[in-house]
């Protein structure tokens, strides 16, 4: 039986649970490996296991009545999923797709719940994972609202710096999907990081962002500068 111990000890779902508990859950875990770019997780999967990502990056996509595809999430090492769906009872909305091969630990729901129940500290981390999931999908909202496209980019920029970190040097690889995030095209955004980069906010290196003057890019966030900017992609208009 694969021993999951290891792997979960520094995840913040499992942060100050009892010892007891987290034998419990690393001797429940099952593996899943996904081998190749574009394997599927499907709602049905996704609506009676809790997920966490050892390793890889998946997206999570919803079809609108329409239709259309639109991202959901973008989850990376980490990375914790399902939770609504567990915490809910109800069906899951979403699928997921591999960006390459990835790894995930999963667990019954049911048996999930029932640990959480036996450990209050395990439920306040779930409850904690929640509230923070709602913070950064109304943030994007917020973001993906802006007319400015030069707002918009600084202030998903910040945000993600903010979220991990304070970390000068951001991975939005790949970029297509980040753009996807903020409601826009893949071109509009790297225009605006090209803009960035002439301006000396930022460095650029294949969709891995540099900050370089974050006071600036706070400015352009709230609006306060791009107005006087010579340059369409600081100052333009989606």
């Amino acid at each position: 039986m694969f021993n999951a111990l290891g792997a979960l000890c520094h995840s913040p779902l499992f942060k100050g649970v009892a010892a007891e508990t987290l034998q419990s859950v690393s001797g429940a875990a099952r593996r899943r490996s996904l081998l190749r770019k574009g394997a599927i997780l499907s709602s049905e999967e996704l609506s009676d296991k809790l997920y966490v990502v050892l390793s890889g990056q998946l997206k999570m996509l919803r079809h609108s009545v329409g239709g259309d595809e639109s991202l959901q999430q973008r989850l990376g090492e980490g990375d914790v999923f399902c939770l609504v769906s567990m915490v809910a009872g109800g069906q899951c909305g979403s699928y997921g797709e591999s960006l390459g091969p990835c790894t995930l630990l999963c667990w019954s729901q049911r048996l999930f719940v029932s640990l959480m129940e036996q450990d209050r500290q395990l439920h306040m981390n779930v409850l904690n994972l929640l509230a923070r999931q709602v913070e950064v999908e109304r943030h994007k909202r917020c973001l993906s609202q802006c007319s400015n496209v030069g707002s918009r980019v600084a202030g998903y920029l910040l945000f993600l710096q903010e979220t991990q970190g304070r970390q000068e040097t951001i991975d939005l690889r790949p970029i297509t999907l980040s753009a996807q995030e903020l409601g826009m095209a893949r071109e509009t955004m790297s225009r605006t990081f090209s803009s960035f980069e002439r301006s000396g906010l930022v460095d650029c290196h294949r969709g891995v962002i540099t900050i370089r003057d974050y006071d600036r890019l706070q400015l352009i966030a709230e609006g306060m500068e791009g107005c006087c900017s010579p340059d369409p992609f600081i100052n333009g208009v989606d």
